[in-house]
């Protein structure tokens, strides 16, 4: 029996209240926020988190995580002290309104022998990071999106810090021909987060990388759920609709498919 409790990736575009409404009524456990518009940490003050804070309370759903935009990754040093500026902010937001985890796409981990330049400024930057998480009582977890999860797993083993973990998102790793499931194996340990969601409805999916009997861009949802549990993850699975998609929809899907595996 699948244990996890189901949570919701909330749109920063439209109406967050309305959608914390929705997502309880869905009957999904906690949602994921954004760190931009009105949920930006600037523009968020003390009155508006523990409003927030109120509406979550009120509809029983927890804060799963803070997702902090990030427009580059942390491997060069062009304004590279102010996007670590704008992450603090984020993770002292995500402490005041009860989130433990920091979700944010920090690029993809250099090669250190390919790469030592880059590999040097990412590593810099990234225990630095994690340095300003633990002070803010928080973890950055790292999307793991189109790169294969022993590279990630190589990085996070290297600086071996506590306040940085793995977020897996099924969809992205399925676009770009790599196996969820051998990914959430790989990332072990470090998974602090994890997406439920597949990419069967994107036109360009490769071809699937469990190969014959799975159609391009579907998930192996028992395997899935199974990798995950073999590496003792038991913290939300997070349903993250496409752009423009019909956010219900999604969530019942999920719903549905891990129903199907029990």
């Amino acid at each position: 029996m699948i244990r996890n409790p189901l949570g919701l990736r909330l749109n920063p575009d439209r109406a967050i209240r309305d959608q914390i409404q929705q997502a309880a009524r869905l009957g999904a456990k906690g949602v994921v926020l954004e760190a931009a518009g009105d949920l930006a940490p600037h523009r968020l003050g003390d009155t508006g988190r523990r409003e927030l804070k109120h509406l979550l309370r009120s509809v029983e759903l927890a804060l799963i995580a803070i997702h902090l935009p990030t427009r580059r990754a942390f491997d060069t040093t062009d304004q590279l002290d102010e996007r670590v500026r704008r992450a603090d902010a984020a993770f002292a937001m995500a402490f005041d309104l009860g989130a433990c985890i920091v979700l944010a796409q920090a690029g993809t981990a250099p090669d250190g022998e390919a790469e030592p330049a880059r590999r040097e400024v990412f590593n810099s930057a990234l225990a630095s990071l994690a340095r300003r998480a633990e002070h803010r009582g928080v973890r950055l977890a790292l999307e793991n999106g189109a790169e294969p999860g022993q590279r990630l797993r190589n990085f996070l083993d290297s600086l071996n810090d506590p306040s940085l973990a793995a977020s897996i998102d099924p969809p992205s790793l399925l676009r770009a021909g790599i196996d969820p499931v051998t990914t959430a194996r790989e990332l072990g340990p470090w998974l602090a987060h994890a997406y439920a969601g597949d990419a069967a409805d994107s036109p360009n999916a490769p071809r699937n990388p469990r190969g014959v009997g799975f159609h391009p861009g579907s998930l192996d949802w028992e395997e899935y759920i199974g990798a995950l549990e073999e590496g003792a993850y038991h913290g939300f699975l997070t349903v993250w609709p496409e752009p423009g998609a019909d956010a219900a929809r999604a969530f019942k899907a999920v719903v549905a498919r891990i129903a199907e595996i029990g």
